[in-house]
Parts: C-alpha cells; structure tokens; sequence
C-alpha cells in the first residue's frame, strides 16, 4: 500500500522498551490505512529548571516542525513529558494548527483525551499473588499521591484485596513516586524490623519493584521465598535483574491503540476495533520460576526483543566510535566533506535504513556580519544535503519545509521516521530523520546524541572556515601573497600569469592545480599542503606556485614538456619523499590534479579560467574520496567481524543497506581492499570454524554445521567436501589419525 498521508507522534524521548511499543502499535496500525508515523522527538527529557539553557533551547526547537510539517493529524504523548511548560508550549502549537489532535493522558481543553485503564494493572497483579500463591497480607507501593493514573493503579489493587475478602487500609499502602528512595526504605525497615514483614508487595512501577527485590536480598531477606514482589509496566529492567520480575505490560501499547483509534475518527476514518489488553508477565519474584509455571506472552517477547537489539548494537559499536565521527567532522572543509563524513558513519545508527539531513536554507552565517544567525524556529525553505539509504539518494536539494522531507512527496510504503534537531552552541542548522523498519529499533540514546551533536560540529566548523577564508581574502586583496604559505595568492597569480604570457607569448605555459586527500586517523607532523609547497620550491625553483584557498594549489611553469596529471603526481610525491629524506610521507593516489596548458588568447580569461579549474579539481576530490580508501576502516571491522563470529546471518543485502552503497559498489570495495569477495569471506570462516571443532570437540556434524552458521545440514557437507575434498566425517577421522 502507498502511503497517503502522516500522522505525527511527539514524545520527549524514546529510551525503553515501553515508549517503542507505544510507537509500534501507532505504526502498524497506521500503515494499514496508508499513513507515515513522522516521530517528533526532542531526545531528552527535560524539566521546567532546564528549558531556558541554550542547549535544551536547541534540541527542543525541533517540535517547531508542528506548525512548518505538513500532517493529517497529531498525536501527543504529554503524560511523559517532565516539564509542564513543555507541554504547553507544545499544545499552543499544536491548537494553532487546527488539525486532528489526540493528547495521551493530558486533560486540556482543546483535544479529545485517552488513556488506558490503570486500575486493572495492580488489580491483575494482585489477583495473582493472592490466587495464585496464597498471600494473605499485601502491601502496595503507589506512585504519586494525588496522580490520577497512580492513585487508579493503586484503586486497582484496593478492588482485589476487597474481592478476596482480604483487609486493605492505608497502613499498607504507600506512595513512592514511581522512583527508587521510598521502595529502598521500605525494605531496609522490613530488614531492621521497624516494619512487620508482608507476604508480598505490589509495585506500581517496574524501577521500584527492582530496587525493593535488590535491597531485601543484600540484608538477606530472600524474593520470592520470603517476601514475593511484583512490578508494573513491562520494561527491560524487569528481565534483566538476578531475579526477573512478574510484572504487568501493555498500558502503553493500549494508549498508542486509542490515541489512533480516537485519531482515524477525527480524520473522518472508521477505525477497526480489535483492542489491546493489560497483560500479566510471569517471571521469577513471585515465585512462579520455582514451579515451572513461567509462560511466554506477547509483551515479554516485546521486551526481549528490544534488549536484544540493544544488546547486538552494543556488540556493533564495538567496531565504531563516538570518537570517530567527531574528529571526522572536525575536520571538514565544506559542505560537501560534510555529507560524505554523514554518508560514511551512517553505520553507526545501525537500526536505521535511510537517513536525511536536512539543513535550513540560511544555516550558514553571512561572513559579513556573523551575528546575525537563526537561534530559532524554522525556515519556510529547507536544503536536503544528503539522503543516505540503501535504494540510492539526493543530495543537495532544496525543497519546502511542510514536505518534511523529499523522499516523502514520492509514491512510497508507509514508512516509521523519527526526526530530531540539529543545533550547536545556540545556533539552529536544521534536522536529521532516520527511518526504521520496526519501532524497536528506534534507540536514542547518549549515542545518538553525541553522533546528532558531532554532525553539527561539523557544520559549525565549516561555518567557521568560511569565516577564517572570507577574513583572510579581505586581508589579501590588499595583497599579492598568501601570508601563511609565503607563495603567491590568486590574485598575485593571475597578474604574475599576465605578465609570463605577454612577455613569453611564444612559449607554452602549462597551469596545474592540484591538493591532498587527507587520510582519517593520520597525524600529519607537517601539513600535507605544506610539504608540497616546499618540496616544489626546492625542487622546481622556476615554478610559479601559488595558493588559490580550500587547501588548492596552483603551479605554473614554462616549457615543451607537459607531464601527465598522474605523471605529475608522482613527481611530487618523489619530491616530497626526497626533501624530507622520508620523514614526511605523501601517497601519490591522494594527490587530486587537474591541468591546462594556457593559450594567448587565455590572458583575458584567467579568472574565470582558474575558478573553473578550481571547481573541476573539487569535484575529483569528492569522486576520489568516496572511493575505496574512505571506506577502509569500515570494511577492515566488519571483515573482523565476520572472522570473530562466522556462525551470524551475515546477509550481503543487510550490509549494504547498512553503509548506504549498492550491492555492486560494496562488492567492488571489498575485492579492492582485500583481493576476494565477501561471500567467500564468509564461507572461508564458517570452514575454519568448521575444521576447528571437527578437529577440538566431539559435537555432531549436525551440531557443529548449525555453530558455524549453516542452517542446512546437507548444504553444509556438500560445500564443505567441495572445499575440502572430504566429507566432515572424514576430515575427523584423517586428523585423529594424524593425531595418534
């Protein structure tokens, strides 16, 4: 189905297996009814105290895209919000568009409300302990006192103790704020005992329930068996704890299923009704795990889904670092080094199948007067300055700021695209999206922010170098030298180029303009541009060199004998390597050259001969730096990877989406860089494994092919003994032979 239109969802963050599965049942749904899910996410979480610093400033002005975005109608996750002016802030927005708005636990005046049912969480909950195991004295810890969800979570709990006939006052009901202080008490007076020990406490929040199971069992006092505990909500933690918790999920897939639901009917759609249930996860805490009667459910495979993504992009960014892409984008020159940094570290948000970066059409000061900057909001126009996905992308494309992004005015799937801010020291440059196939692959994190935050260092240096060059030309109009290098600057060249041609109008002039492709993670003891220039000047002392800015050289000479760009190259590099007597190394293949021989008639044009030139010689640059050695480092972890665990599905499709080339790009680069394919790659792995367990263990060679990544056993032996010119079987045997 194509999509039709887009349903915004704004949150404050994603940071747990709960907030994904609000987004994922909002998702799925949509894409039934041919809506994009565009997620508005302003990544932290801020209270009130925080909003006026310049970074939070900065960060939530993406939630601006409400008023400039193009959308059929909103949803509003306000209940997580922290801050209340936030909120506000938000809905003011959100009443100026006048579109089909659901607010998500929030009472306001303006838009329908939903929330789930939180009374039947604790009840579920309660119900078990009490059926279940046969506890008898209860005790609950709340959230808020006063909150309307908390005080109908503990209600909850109140209807099951009275149904069982079992006493409840307020004696054992406490409130501890959905955070760890109060459950942490509660337990180290149970120990000390100040208070008399229960049969069992139900928690309103899995985070308390964790803190109250780890501090009773350091004081000794054992959960399930002398105490057994149950949480609430269903996230991660409530499985990766000692002992895993019983708890309660589903109440944010319920809210994401009515906020839809109530949405569609706004937008003049009849929604199908299949609803989405509280459902009861049973783990180890109430003592369940001792017989046997743990059972699988929908939302604790939701929740072990979302930890073993977290858990494989753990082990992914063992190959990358944060480090990386901010000396990368510190590094940049313009905007086009900005793009193919993006480009190349796109693998570090490993989830996401597309991304773009989107950048307000002024996010470049006037070097003019650069203060004057945009500190807010967003423009009417926006410039698309790459699109990294697996299908091919555009680049530097302008385009209006209700499209969102291009990508989504083509015939398309409904797609699930989380969009958040780019900002950098109180400056607005504009946004990034990333597109995800399932909501549980959406992680922002510390991670993402710091890669989100290295991209708009980038643009903030080139900013700033675009400032440093405009100062400096100024300097030197009023000159003929480029003061750093000692050389002749553009204007110096072009009236010294003046005077050779008139002078010598019988003689060839040949013009070369060359530069260096600096190499990632190699410290330079002297500038490459800088060793050129003194090798040349030792080397030719009758070549008229000259600095035209961007790191471009230009030389000029006099003569018969005009050397090939490459030959050129070359010679340079030999040049270098001799005047340095080899303690400055220039590679030949990263010096980028473009020549000309200059004609007579060429005097009156030089200018705009030279900026021609000039554009030309870039442009080689950006061809070269998108070739085989920008991708390296890349290649070089992931062929480690592929040795260190040849037993993963290693899917040659998956990996190219993942670096944002085609297949026939990537496959090129892998036989350049390692003389083989990745396929073989593969399949030579997967056989030493193979060979080492034939050889060290005893398994089956059923076992030993499923270790090793085969899920084909038949297969497996066939390609195996064409490899090998031996069954399995019989390798075994050759080398216990051979061992004996």
């Amino acid at each position: 189905m194509e999509s039709i239109g887009r349903i915004a969802v704004i949150m404050p963050h994603i940071s747990s297996n709960t907030e994904t599965s609000f987004i994922d049942v909002i998702h799925t749904r949509a894409a039934q009814y041919g809506y994009d899910t565009i997620v508005i996410s302003g990544v932290i979480n801020y209270v009130d105290q925080q909003l006026d610093q310049v970074y939070s400033k900065g960060q939530t002005n993406i939630y601006d895209l409400i008023l400039h975005g193009s959308f059929d109608g909103f949803i509003f996750e306000a209940n997580i919000f922290c801050s209340e002016r936030q909120r506000r802030t938000i809905l003011d927005l959100l009443h100026r568009r006048n579109i089909p708005c659901v607010a998500v636990n929030y009472e306001q005046p303006h838009f329908p409300v939903v929330s789930a049912e939180e009374n039947v969480l604790l009840y579920l909950a309660a119900q078990h302990l009490i059926n279940e195991h046969g506890c008898r004295r209860l005790w609950c810890i709340g959230g808020t006192k006063g909150h309307t969800p908390s005080e109908e979570r503990i209600s909850g709990f109140r209807g099951a103790m009275e149904e069982s006939g079992l006493p409840c006052d307020d004696d054992c009901i406490f409130y501890g704020n959905y955070w760890r202080d109060v459950p942490h008490r509660i337990a180290l007076d149970i120990a000390d005992g100040r208070l008399e020990k229960p049969d069992g406490i139900v928690c309103g929040s899995d985070i308390m329930a964790v803190e109250l199971c780890r501090t009773l069992m350091s004081k000794g006092i054992k959960v399930p068996e002398d105490i057994k505990v149950t949480g609430c909500d269903g996230s991660m933690i409530s499985q990766t704890e000692r002992v895993s918790l019983t708890t309660v999920a589903g109440q944010e897939r319920i809210n994401g299923f009515l906020a839809l639901n109530e949405l569609l009917k706004a937008m003049g759609r009849q929604p199908e009704d299949s609803p989405v249930v509280p459902e009861l996860i049973i783990g180890e805490s109430c003592g369940c795990g001792d017989r046997g009667s743990i059972r699988r459910s929908r939302s604790l495979s939701d929740t072990r889904e979302y930890a073993g993504v977290m858990f494989d992009i753990l082990e992914q960014r063992k190959t990358s670092s944060q480090g990386e892409i901010i000396r990368r984008m510190s590094e940049c020159k313009d905007l086009y080094d900005v793009t193919g940094t993006f480009l190349g570290c796109c693998y570090m948000i490993p989830t996401g199948v597309r991304a773009e970066l989107c950048l307000c059409e002024d996010w470049c000061r006037e070097p003019s007067d650069p203060s004057v900057y945009r500190r807010g909001g967003l423009p009417d126009k926006m410039l698309l300055a790459i699109e990294a996905c697996y299908e091919g992308g555009e680049q530097m494309k302008e385009f209006p700021t209700r499209d969102i992004f291009p990508s989504l005015t083509k015939p398309h799937e409904p797609r699930l695209t989380v969009v958040s801010s780019l900002h950098c020291k109180g400056q607005i440059f504009g946004y990034v999206g990333f597109t995800y196939r399932k909501a549980v692959h959406i992680v922002l994190d510390e991670f993402y922010m710091n890669w989100c935050d290295a991209v708009s260092s980038g643009l903030n240096a080139v900013q700033n170098r675009i400032y440093k060059d405009y100062v400096n030309k100024r300097i030197e109009s009023l000159s003929e030298f480029a003061p750093v290098l000692g050389i002749y600057n553009k204007r110096g060249l072009i009236s010294k180029l003046m005077n050779l041609m008139s002078e010598n109008s019988d003689f060839p002039l040949t013009l070369t303009l060359l530069s260096y492709i600096r190499e990632d993670k190699v410290h330079y003891s002297v500038p490459p541009i800088n060793s050129i220039v003194n090798a040349i000047r030792l080397s030719e002392s009758d070549t008229v060199l000259a600095s035209i800015g961007d790191d471009i050289i230009a030389a000029a000479n006099t003569g018969e004998q005009k050397l090939s760009e490459q030959a050129f190259a070359e010679k340079v590099a030999e040049s270098v390597r001799l005047s340095y007597k080899g303690a400055v190394e220039i590679k030949q293949e990263r010096i980028a050259v473009i020549s000309c021989q200059l004609k007579p008639s060429d005097i009156f044009t030089i200018d705009s001969l030279i900026c021609s030139m000039a554009d030309r010689l870039k442009g080689k640059m950006i061809s070269l730096s998108s070739g085989t050695f920008s991708y390296k480092d890349q290649f070089t972890a992931m062929r480690d990877n592929i040795f260190r665990f040849p037993e993963k599905d290693w899917n040659i499709e998956a990996l190219t989406r993942s670096m944002g080339l085609s297949k026939s790009h990537f496959h090129r680069i892998y036989r350049e860089l390692f003389g083989t394919s990745c396929k073989e790659d593969i399949i030579t792995s997967r056989l030493e494994k193979v060979k080492w367990l034939l050889e060290n263990t005893s398994l089956t060679v059923a076992q030993i092919a499923d270790k090793s990544g085969y899920s084909n056993t038949s297969h497996f032996i066939r390609q195996f003994s064409s490899r090998t010119g031996l069954t399995p079987s019989a390798y075994r045997r050759e080398k216990e032979q051979k061992g004996k």
